[in-house]
């Protein structure tokens, strides 16, 4: 069954760069991010704006590989820059939402250090351990795991950029503070208020 990409396409104009795409998958993995970190939500990923490809593209870490990255040209696993209307029609049964950015200046100072983030961050393997990702959506006294880039899933991916753009704390000092592999999916279904008086707004369900 196709999806309904109507409504998807009366969101696109308005998105940009730093929004939020969220998705509520079926497959086993998502299923148990589901029940440890109490959510519908099993994968987020970011909107890229681009300008080179005139295209709203997804920047995302996964497992999944139907998709040609738009800037190796192949089909990998791991941190992936995909358009994001494939993506969307790959969850053809399942709830998506996206989550936009407001209140924030995108200026070159930002888009730089994203631009630098994502070129560190690419070819990145999707995180080797799922121990590590059921860690991550479970947040009881054992729930605490170092933070390592060498792998990463998708909403630390998500979560390390924003700590980047000065959206989220980035000072393990700071009150409130959260390591970017301690956030889950969920976390940015719920979370509103960001640093610098950005926030993240209403989910819009396509």
């Amino acid at each position: 069954m196709k999806r309904d990409m109507s409504k998807y396409e009366k969101v696109r104009g308005s998105l940009d760069t730093g929004d939020i795409v969220l998705f509520s998958g079926t497959g086993f993995i998502s299923r148990m991010i589901q029940t440890f970190s109490r959510s519908i939500w099993s994968h987020v990923g970011m909107v890229i704006k681009s300008v080179d490809w005139d295209m709203i593209l997804l920047w995302e870490s996964t497992t999944l590989s139907k998709i040609k990255d738009i800037e190796s040209r192949e089909q990998t696993q791991g941190v992936q820059l995909v358009p994001l209307s494939e993506r969307v029609k790959c969850y053809a049964n399942d709830k998506v939402a996206f989550r936009i950015l407001e209140g924030v200046r995108r200026d070159e100072n930002m888009r730089e250090v994203l631009r630098k983030f994502r070129q560190d961050m690419k070819g990145r393997e999707y995180e080797k351990s799922k121990f590590e990702l059921l860690k991550a959506a479970y947040d009881g006294p054992f729930g605490a795991n170092e933070e390592d880039l060498s792998s990463i899933f998708c909403s630390e991916l998500v979560a390390e950029a924003y700590q980047r753009m000065g959206l989220l704390m980035d000072n393990e000092e700071m009150e409130g503070y959260v390591p970017s592999n301690e956030w889950t999916p969920g976390d940015f279904a719920d979370w509103t208020n960001l640093q610098n008086d950005a926030r993240l707004g209403n989910l819009i369900y396509v």
